[in-house]
């Protein structure tokens, strides 16, 4: 009995020490996992260059777009949107005798609100009449015949020209002219960024379109109807810029 207790201290104590190394080596490495994780090796920095080029192309425009309108104020509702009515479709058939095709022509306004007297505090407004606005987009694709489809316009009744929008219908022969350029105008940049860094410029790794198209040219009026005899006077389209973006990027080469 006595042989067995003494060879059996010995194992509780070899047993106990073994059970204290575990604990502390478990401790070192949760202690190094969590370095690990608060200051994680860095990631190598990314090494190329990047730049952005842009291609600008001018182009005469082809297309018009106009906004029309008739503003009509009576004192019934009745009143103001037959006399509306009615001079809208004078309207239109002059546009049309202009020879703007009907699929040309898009209602893009039409409103009906009544109008108030300035009451007295504590008296409720009373209804003194109505206006009706009717506008109209017409797209012109013969560019010679704005300045006549606006004076025929208003001459027929059309009393507010809010707007004229100069635009190309298919931009794609100028976009693809601009991208070309665009491209030239980035190799340039970073064939530029290599010399000044005494490096050379490798393969292209990334090549996307950021953004394009045309910017449309807009010239504003408000015709009264005292100056609608007169017409619309001339019209100057001048030119259409379509910018193209695009953004590139290049190895390193030493």
């Amino acid at each position: 009995m006595n042989r067995l207790t003494k060879f059996s201290a010995p194992l509780r104590m070899a047993i106990g020490t073994l059970a204290i190394v575990a604990v502390v080596a478990f401790l070192a490495q949760n202690s190094a996992a969590t370095a690990y994780a608060q200051n994680p090796t860095p990631t190598a920095s990314r090494s190329d260059i990047g730049v952005t080029g842009m291609g600008r192309v001018f182009v005469a425009p082809d297309t018009a777009l106009a906004s029309i309108g008739v503003d009509i104020t009576a004192a019934t509702l009745a009143e103001a949107t037959k006399q509306a009515s009615a001079n809208m479709a004078a309207v239109l058939d002059a546009i049309k005798k202009q020879g703007v095709d009907a699929q040309d022509i898009q209602t893009s306004n039409y409103s009906v609100y009544p109008i108030t007297n300035s009451s007295k505090e504590g008296e409720t407004p009373k209804i003194t009449g109505y206006h009706v606005t009717n506008v109209v987009t017409v797209r012109v694709r013969d560019i010679a015949q704005v300045g006549s489809v606006l004076d025929a316009a208003l001459a027929a009744g059309a009393n507010s020209v809010n707007s004229v929008t100069f635009t190309v219908d298919n931009p794609a022969k100028a976009e693809a002219e601009a991208r070309t350029l665009a491209v030239q105008d980035a190799m340039s940049k970073a064939q530029t960024l290599a010399t000044a860094a005494g490096v050379k410029v490798g393969k292209i790794t990334v090549i996307s379109d950021v953004s394009g198209g045309v910017q449309p040219i807009v010239k504003t009026a408000d015709y009264a109807v005292a100056e609608a005899a007169s017409g619309a006077g001339p019209v100057e389209t001048g030119q259409n810029e379509i910018i193209v973006t695009v953004e590139m990027h290049f190895e390193i080469e030493q």
